[in-house]
């Protein structure tokens, strides 16, 4: 990786939606950086293993399955390939995402 990226500058929220940035991204892997107001998102069925942080705010991941997970700053959780779920719930949340293809 060629170019410096500071993951707590340039933050902002949008009541329109979730602000999403490629940070990097190879046939292997896919580094995005998503700034949550207040939104709550659709059920995801995803091929990857997905690994967030929540770096900044509170947020709550709900499975299909009803079981719910409240993050707070610092938490982190792996989300396995076709392990269906959304956030339900969040508050001026900056999350890193992590995408292993």
């Amino acid at each position: 990786m060629d170019k410096l990226y500071n993951i707590f500058k340039n933050i902002k929220f949008s009541r329109d939606g979730e602000i999403e940035e490629k940070i990097y991204e190879d046939e292997g892997v896919k580094v995005f950086r998503t700034m949550s107001l207040d939104q709550v998102t659709g059920f995801y069925d995803q091929d990857d293993l997905e690994i967030v942080f929540l770096l900044k705010g509170k947020a709550q991941i709900e499975y299909e399955d009803g079981r719910r997970l409240d993050l707070g700053e610092g938490d982190s959780l792996a989300i396995r390939p076709h392990e269906i779920h959304r956030v339900s719930w969040q508050e001026k949340a900056v999350w890193l995402c992590i995408f292993k293809k």
